[in-house]
């Protein structure tokens, strides 16, 4: 008779830890979100960009070729349905004058490596 309630508390915790689980977004742990502080470095930026938000260093991989990220004067997170954030595994994309491009990671870096690879 003491495993029953024992067994019900177990139930109850382990179905309330599937209902939070199943309401977090897929992409949770792969977004950051954006400062407006920030900083973005274009050196070579046909693959990726060095991205300072904050305090914090990312580097910015895109899934193609953005030949125009290095040249754009203009340059935007966008990210549907998640103004603010930044993601990877396509969830956002970097606009430029001339083109749209996806995301494939967000990659944290040391100050460091942001400064060695600037």
């Amino acid at each position: 008779m003491k495993r029953l309630p024992s067994l019900l508390l177990l139930a109850a915790c382990l179905a309330t830890a599937a209902s939070v689980q199943a309401a977090e977004p897929a992409a949770a742990g792969d977004c950051i979100t954006l400062s407006p502080d920030q900083q973005l470095v274009r050196n070579g930026a046909d693959r990726d960009v060095l991205l300072r938000n904050g305090d914090q260093h990312y580097l910015v991989r895109f899934e193609r070729s953005c030949s125009s990220a290095a040249m754009s004067p203009k340059l935007a997170f966008v990210t549907p349905g998640r103004d603010g954030q930044l993601c990877g595994a396509g969830g956002s994309r970097l606009r430029t004058n001339g083109q749209s491009c996806t995301i494939s990671a967000v990659e944290p870096i040391t100050a460091e490596e942001f400064t060695r690879k600037a």
